[in-house]
C-alpha cells in the first residue's frame, strides 16, 4: 500500500525552489488549497463566462471564496494570480493609462498587483494543465476505488482544524495495518469514519452530542443529506456496515478497559480499514 504523505504548498511566501518543481510537488493531494486549485476554478469559471474572462480583481476574490478554496477576508487569491500568470497558465489586459510601474513577479503579488489589470483569460497551456489535473484526480479516484492506491480524504473546503482531524486516523490506520496492529487499525477505521460524520454535520449547520455513537452519527448525515432516491439504498446499506464496524471496534476493545479482548487478524483489519475508508470517502464527497 502507497505511504501516506503530508505536503503544505507555500501559499504566502516565496518559493524557495524553481516554481516548476514547487507545481509538480503540490501534486499530493493531501494539502491545503493552493494556486493550481486556484487555476481549476478560473478555468471553470471562463469556460462558463459568456465573455470568456475574469473582468478584475474583485471577481477573481469571488471566484476563489465561492469554490471554497479561502474564507472570507483571506486575499491570496492575488498571490495565485500571480504565480499561474508567471507559470504562463494565465494572461492579462493592461495597464490603465498612466500606470507605468512595472509589475513586479507574479509570485510577489498582493491585491493592489491583482487591481491594476482587468481581463484575466487563461491561456492554451493553462487549459491543457487544467485537463491534464482533472484527469489525474479522476484517475486516483478510480485507483482508490479498485484498492490501488491510499485515497484523498481531504478537501479544499477543509480548514486547518478538520483536516488534522482526518489525517490522524488515516495514519493510525495505515500505521495498523502496515504493522500488524490489528485491533489499533479497526479503532483507528472507527476514528475516522467518525470524525467525517462530525465535520460534515458541523458543514450542514447540524449539531451532535459529545456521547452520540457512530451509527447515531451516520443517520445524522442522512438526515442533513435529505432523500437521496435510487441512492437511498446504497446509503442505508452503508449504515448497516457502520453499525457492523463500531459493533467490532467496541469487541476489539481498543480504548476500553475490559477484561478480555476479541483477537482478529489482519484479514478482519483489512476489511474495517476498507469499509470506514469507503464511507468517510461518501460522506466527506462534495454535495
Amino acid at each position: 500500500m502507497e505511504r501516506l504523505s503530508v505536503f503544505v504548498a507555500p501559499i504566502s511566501s516565496c518559493p524557495t525552489v524553481p516554481i516548476e518543481e514547487t507545481i509538480r510537488a503540490s501534486r499530493d493531494h493531501l494539502q491545503m488549497a493552493n494556486y493550481m486549485d486556484h487555476l481549476l476554478v478560473v478555468d471553470e469559471f471562463t469556460r462558463a463566462s459568456t465573455g470568456g474572462c475574469v473582468m478584475g480583481g474583485y471577481e477573481m476574490h469571488t471566484i476563489a471564496r465561492e469554490a471554497g478554496l479561502v474564507e472570507p477576508g483571506n486575499e491570496i487569491a492575488a498571490n495565485w494570480t500571480g504565480i499561474l500568470v508567471e507559470l504562463g497558465y494565465l494572461t492579462h489586459g493592461p495597464p490603465p493609462a498612466g500606470d507605468q510601474r512595472p509589475i513586479p513577479p507574479g509570485r510577489m503579488w498582493t491585491g493592489i498587483e491583482l487591481q491594476r489589470v482587468n481581463d484575466y483569460r487563461v491561456t492554451g497551456r493553462g487549459r491543457e494543465e487544467a485537463d491534464r489535473m482533472r484527469r489525474l484526480a479522476r484517475e486516483q479516484r478510480t485507483d482508490a476505488a479498485l484498492g490501488l492506491g491510499f485515497p484523498n480524504l481531504t478537501q479544499r473546503w477543509m480548514d486547518d482544524g478538520q483536516r488534522g482531524a482526518i489525517l490522524a486516523p488515516l495514519a493510525g490506520l495505515q500505521a495498523g495495518l502496515d504493522t500488524g496492529s490489528n485491533g489499533a487499525a479497526i479503532g483507528a477505521a472507527k476514528d475516522l469514519v467518525e470524525a467525517a460524520c462530525k465535520i460534515q454535520i458541523e458543514r450542514a449547520g447540524g449539531s451532535f452530542g459529545r456521547g452520540d455513537s457512530l451509527p447515531t452519527l451516520f443517520k445524522a448525515v442522512r438526515e442533513a443529506d435529505g432523500t437521496q432516491a435510487p441512492g437511498e439504498e446504497v446509503t442505508k446499506s452503508l449504515a448497516a456496515t457502520v453499525q457492523r464496524l463500531a459493533e467490532l471496534r467496541n469487541a476489539v476493545g481498543a480504548g476500553h478497559g475490559q477484561a478480555s479482548v476479541l483477537q482478529v487478524g489482519g484479514r478482519e483489519a483489512l476489511l474495517a480499514a476498507t469499509a470506514a475508508i469507503g464511507v468517510a470517502g461518501f460522506v466527506l464527497a462534495e454535495r
